[in-house]
């Protein structure tokens, strides 16, 4: 049997929002709403819903904002942004393949695009770090959710 479509990027969005569980789950409440976003990120690929894949986002993004108030690093607040964008981006990537392409193999572009994507946001976030550790100002972990939320809106924004 053949691996459906869209499945690697599924899988990538579920390891994504599982380390973003374990990043920003500090406290009970972050810990809730990443564990609502895995909840809503097995419905989004059961029902083929793009809102609950934005809820995906969402949560993982109310985690890592709740994380900062509760006092976590500005380091763990850049990863848990890293795995809320990649999450995001990667349940709408499995439902967009798995609509646009049907029965149609996907593994390698599955795979050339989670690479590149994570490649890409990692990147963009251990040159974040490095210019935050060699900076002389403190930046407040709500400051730096805050550009993490600026990130997804924009990654949002070039997506439609």
């Amino acid at each position: 049997m053949a691996p459906q479509t869209g499945q690697g990027c599924a899988l990538a969005a579920g390891l994504a929002t599982v380390g973003t569980l374990f990043v920003a789950g500090i406290g009970p409440l972050s810990t809730a709403a990443a564990l609502l976003a895995l909840v809503a990120l097995a419905g989004s690929w059961l029902a083929d819903n793009g809102l609950l894949a934005n809820l995906v986002g969402a949560a993982l993004f109310g985690a890592v904002l709740l994380a900062g108030v509760q006092g976590a690093s500005t380091t763990t607040v850049l990863a848990g942004g890293v795995g809320t964008v990649l999450a995001w981006t990667f349940a709408h990537s499995a439902l967009e393949l798995r609509d646009d392409l049907g029965e149609a193999r996907s593994r390698r572009l599955e795979l050339s695009h989670t690479a590149g994507t994570t490649g890409l946001v990692a990147g963009a976030a251990v040159v974040a770090a490095v210019l935050f550790r060699a900076s002389s100002f403190e930046l407040p972990p709500l400051a730096l959710a805050a550009l993490v939320l600026a990130g997804v809106a924009l990654t949002a924004a070039l997506r439609r």
